[in-house]
């Protein structure tokens, strides 16, 4: 049988990932804001597509200092879009971190669902001639009762072969 899964990561480097991102959150710790959900209602942020706006506007802005008041200061917005870059590139590494691990423990949950249904099915089997394993069936044949689906969504597609 064909398993998604040929090798397991050390625990040795699963440990040091997570000690990594447990570490650089700490490291954040400081600079952390939290907005509750009735914070974030109506505000504006500058969401996709309104980076470039906020960038044209920095841009017209620090040529043209004397048109706005003295109390702004365009180095401010300068140093906000730079940090916002400097956030999106932490965000991307740790979304692909993120996409990696979610993938491979998807994978790895399709592999032990075929070792599940292999060992059920020869179990189902072995049952009829084995008093105490017919005992221990019966509490999956419970979990199958309320639990399973009805149809099995994992069957892949029929495909022709013209």
């Amino acid at each position: 049988m064909s398993y998604l899964v040929n090798s397991f990561a050390a625990d040795a480097s699963i440990n040091s990932i997570k000690a990594t991102v447990q570490n650089l959150t700490i490291g954040l710790e400081p600079h952390k804001v939290n907005l509750t959900d009735s914070q974030k209602v109506g505000l504006r942020s500058m969401a996709e597509g309104r980076e470039g706006y906020a960038r044209l506007i920095s841009q017209i802005a620090s040529n043209n200092i004397n048109s706005l008041p003295r109390e702004h200061n365009p180095d401010d917005l300068v140093t906000r879009l730079a940090y916002d870059s400097t956030l999106e590139g932490a965000r991307q590494a740790l979304m692909s971190l993120l996409e990696t691990v979610s993938e491979t423990q998807l994978a790895n949950s399709i592999d032990i669902m075929k070792f599940v249904d292999d060992y059920a099915a020869s179990l189902q089997i072995s049952r009829n001639n084995n008093a105490a394993l017919d005992l221990a069936m019966r509490e999956v044949d419970d979990w199958n009762s309320r639990f399973a689906n009805k149809t099995n969504n994992n069957t892949p597609p029929a495909t022709g072969n013209s």
